[in-house]
């Protein structure tokens, strides 16, 4: 059962730490000169992590075919706790990422609209998928 308790402690690191990740995000995605390495940074960082948390909960799962305890695991109020504080984090993560993905869209947008207006209105200017503008 400790050995579940362990992963479970593990799993909620890695969920904090993700909040933390996705605040500084919001916060370079909100600053109006922030490089693309600094985000691409925090991109790498995020899929370590996630990578870290599949296997945990690969682990978890084992676990608790071993011991025949399922979330949110009532019979036992330490379990129990994790669990509520797991789920109450990933509503904050879900918030966070939304919120990041709608600042993404409006500054893409704004780029675009920007884009369009400083060249002639007949040559339409976009980003390729290498991110260099192609007119």
């Amino acid at each position: 059962m400790n050995n579940l308790i362990d992963t479970i402690k593990k799993i909620e690191n890695i969920l904090y730490s993700l909040e933390r990740i996705l605040k500084q995000e919001c916060h370079n995605l909100l600053k109006s000169k922030t490089s693309n390495e600094e985000i691409l940074e925090l991109i790498k960082r995020k899929k370590i992590l996630f990578k870290k948390l599949i296997i945990l909960s690969q682990d978890r799962l084992c676990l608790e075919k071993e011991y025949n305890i399922f979330p949110p695991y009532e019979s036992n109020n330490k379990l129990n706790n994790y669990w509520k504080k797991i789920i109450n984090t990933c509503l904050i993560l879900r918030k966070l990422n939304l919120k990041n993905k709608i600042i993404m869209n409006k500054k893409f947008y704004l780029n675009q609209r920007f884009l369009e207006l400083s060249s002639s209105y007949k040559k339409s200017v976009t980003y390729n998928l290498d991110g260099n503008l192609e007119i």
